[in-house]
């Protein structure tokens, strides 16, 4: 996903003020969401305050039927005049629990108090021009964020998988998972204590194109990591959704076409040790972002229009379940909260006015708008 919005990037820029509770009023325009139990979930975006933008946070405490404003003290104080300069530049939003949680994109910030102040997390690149967090997930403890940290002139390398324990701020690199001086990251997933993160090292070529390849690393405690196979073939890109402790679900991605792209999956149900290559999802769009339930495989694409490919059968037949009227807009964090329960974003913070939550509640089978405006 994040390979494909370097390639679309465009220029915007939001200006971040500070506000109080009393100036910022609905519509909420949520940039991204997390769940930490199937009832209690909170979203992050943009609500107007005035003639300037507020970030701010709202919380469901009932699975998306109603929302209230989070209060946090100096949230948009810390994120202001954050320039968004490409369209890696999105806030993202993890809690591990109801205390501890995390803001991540062009800086990382942390609380532990549930929302009410915030921490700004020094690591190497962050707040720098072409710095960002690119994926953040958090399980049994531990907290995990790729970085970027931007000093390669040709990718957004070296790209280092940091690790903290969720109550602290005592972030630390994870020994050997990185990309090496030139890279780009991928996404996080973790499924019953397991763990596993992609990240996508970079070679300049001699045609000075950038040649990406894939790396996966797996962890069954968040300590001990050791780098894992992966089936994809060497000109593809590799994007990976666990959906238990053994059950991983990868799909490969290359060759474009005119909005289309090649995808193929595997699925190993030993804990990434062998792989079964399955159904190929649907060619139309390119790739967004993958994710898995123990019932079900879901794949974003986007490019003249906006889909969710859906497998229920462990990726042997493939069903179109979303596919709005105005797409072309990219999807993100897509995740199941539970094998009934998941969530997406629609849209793209360059464009506002189109983003929005949406949840299933069949297992993936069906998407809704779900209406974030706080009370």
């Amino acid at each position: 996903m994040w390979l494909r919005r370097w390639v679309a990037a465009v220029i915007a820029v939001v200006l971040v003020a500070a506000c109080s509770n009393k100036t910022a009023v609905s519509p909420l325009r949520p940039e991204s969401v997390t769940f930490i139990s199937p009832q209690v979930g909170l979203v992050i975006g943009l609500a107007p305050c005035g003639d300037v933008q507020c970030l701010r946070l709202a919380k469901t405490v009932d699975a998306g039927e109603s929302w209230t404003w989070m209060t946090s003290a100096n949230l948009s104080s810390l994120a202001q005049a954050v320039p968004l300069t490409s369209a890696t530049d999105q806030w993202r939003l993890r809690f591990a629990d109801m205390e501890n949680g995390w803001i991540s994109g062009p800086l990382l910030l942390a609380t532990h108090n549930g929302g009410r102040t915030w921490t700004r997390i020094e690591l190497p690149g962050l707040g720098s021009q072409n710095g960002f967090v690119g994926a953040l997930e958090a399980a049994d403890g531990r907290v995990f964020a790729e970085v970027a940290e931007g000093t390669d002139q040709n990718t957004y390398g070296p790209v280092v998988l940091f690790s903290s324990a969720v109550s602290s701020d005592s972030w630390a690199a994870v020994e050997s998972v990185t990309t090496g001086p030139a890279g780009y990251p991928g996404e996080i997933s973790i499924a019953q204590g397991s763990i596993w993160a992609m990240l996508h090292p970079g070679v300049v070529t001699a045609q000075e194109g950038i040649e990406v390849h894939s790396l996966l690393y797996h962890s069954s405690d968040g300590v001990s990591w050791h780098s894992s196979p992966l089936p994809c073939p060497p000109t593809t890109v590799a994007s990976v959704a666990a959906a238990t402790s053994s059950r991983v679900f990868i799909v490969c991605s290359g060759g474009v076409a005119a909005g289309s792209q090649d995808k193929t999956a595997y699925l190993s149900t030993d804990g990434g040790a062998n792989y079964q290559r399955v159904g190929d999802p649907p060619f139309s769009g390119d790739f967004d972002e993958v994710a898995a339930s123990p019932l079900a495989f879901a794949v974003a694409a986007a490019s003249g229009a906006t889909y969710i490919y859906t497998s229920f059968n462990d990726g042997r037949d493939w069903a179109t379940s979303y596919l709005p009227q105005a797409g072309g807009l990219p999807l993100s964090d897509l995740g199941f909260t539970t094998t009934t329960q998941g969530v997406v974003i629609f849209g793209d913070p360059i464009y506002p006015q189109y983003l929005q939550l949406l949840m299933t509640r069949d297992g993936g089978r069906t998407w809704k708008t779900i209406d974030v405006s706080p009370s």
